[in-house]
């Protein structure tokens, strides 16, 4: 990849930027030290009326959050999606 054009470092950003916030999800929660709650811990919560607000689905990732509400207790990760999502559209992505 010819690192000098333009294109081609936006296509290596937006590449590396899925491997890890989307393709690599699971590692990558792996090495931020990001875990789920057990059904156990989950139960627990909700006997204490306790409830939790997912910013990632289970089965979502970073990208792909897989929840209602995007914006949700996470600063300009909002603002961060909606411009991934308009560059990789722009691109025919």
């Amino acid at each position: 990849m010819n690192m000098n054009s333009k294109p081609d470092i936006v296509l290596e950003f937006l590449e590396a930027f899925e491997e890890v916030f989307d393709k690599d999800w699971d590692y990558t929660k792996q090495m931020l030290g990001i875990s789920g709650q057990t059904e156990d811990q989950k139960r627990s919560d909700a006997e204490l009326g306790l409830v939790a607000m997912p910013i990632v689905a289970d089965d979502g990732t970073f990208v792909h959050p897989k929840v209602e509400d995007e914006v949700e207790d996470w600063g300009n990760r909002a603002r961060l999606l909606a411009a991934y999502r308009a560059l990789k559209k722009g691109l025919g992505g």
